[in-house]
């Protein structure tokens, strides 16, 4: 279950132009904000593998997001999610549990969607 507790008592564990990812100290979880602005596929890959990253080290498996209006994937990118960060062998635990919110722009939501990666909005 998701705690609501202000984002001052949130942790900036990693940001860069792809968004910030903060530790939840309560509910055990990584709050996601995306950017809005251009990223390269190497930032995008920094700031999953970041996220995967802190999901092993305090053994969490959820987290929570607003993708707002951030820009839709790239087929490389969609490429690249689908491949590596989905895989069970990324993801370092059995089950992983999410909340995203979909992006207002409407190719934003259906690069999403259309991953082929098996997650339900």
């Amino acid at each position: 279950m998701f705690n609501a507790i202000p984002t001052t008592v949130l942790r900036t564990y990693f940001e860069n132009p792809v968004g910030r990812l903060l530790e939840h100290p309560v509910g055990d979880y990584i709050e996601v904000e995306y950017g809005t602005g251009p990223r390269q596929l190497s930032e995008l890959q920094a700031f999953l593998t970041k996220a995967g990253q802190l999901l092993a080290q305090r053994g969490w498996d959820k987290l929570r997001g607003h993708k707002g209006v951030m820009a839709a994937f790239t087929q490389e990118e969609t490429e690249w999610v689908t491949n590596y960060w989905l895989t069970k062998a990324q993801r370092r635990t059995d089950m992983l549990y999410g909340a995203m919110l979909l992006p207002h722009d409407v190719f934003a939501s259906l690069s999403w969607k259309g991953n082929g990666s098996g997650i339900k909005p």
